[in-house]
């Protein structure tokens, strides 16, 4: 059986335990954001800071250190998160601009590398023909050439044959030929 010095002290510390409690009465706001929609950028703000120190100023003054170190802690490691954040999210929308120019002229260098492949392969298709035909045409030339060369040996070998029979005046069948100039 408990003794009455055991009584006097467990009531005592119900005491502590009820003034403290009835101590601990904290204005809650209410806060009808849903977590899963929380916006990282704008829901998470000031208020909900100071919020926060306000939760903590109250447990310190509570005498609850534990509790009001741990939701600091974690207040702080969501403020930097945050602050972070914000700034990254800034960032990137100074950056977009340029990052679609840059997709923009990215596009047009690509478009115009095609282009010019194109024009660098009807160049080559041109110079290709353009080859072809001034090889035939140096062909025909030379063929034209060996044709002018062979009746000229017909025509002095004629010449040479009739010069006994037939005066300077005579006209040489080979100048009247067609393929001469």
């Amino acid at each position: 059986m408990t003794s009455n010095k055991d009584r006097k002290k467990t009531k005592k510390a119900t005491n502590v335990d009820e003034t403290s409690e009835t101590r601990l009465l904290f204005k809650e706001e209410i806060d009808e954001t849903d977590v899963l929609d929380l916006n990282l950028y704008s829901d998470i703000n000031d208020d909900f800071f100071n919020e926060a120190n306000r939760v903590v100023q109250f447990l310190m003054e509570a005498k609850r250190h534990f509790e009001a170190s741990r939701i600091k802690r974690y207040s702080d490691i969501i403020f930097n998160l945050h602050r972070r954040y914000v700034d990254e999210v800034n960032d990137n929308e100074v950056l977009r601009p340029q990052i679609l120019s840059s997709e923009n002229k990215l596009r047009l260098s690509l478009e115009l590398t095609a282009t010019s492949e194109e024009a660098m392969q009807k160049l080559k298709d041109s110079l290709g023909d353009a080859w072809k035909e001034s090889d035939a045409s140096a062909l025909r030339e030379q063929l034209v050439q060996e044709k002018l060369h062979e009746v000229l040996i017909k025509c002095e070998g004629l010449a040479d044959r009739n010069s006994g029979t037939t005066d300077d005046t005579a006209d040489i069948p080979c100048m009247n030929d067609p393929l001469l100039p």
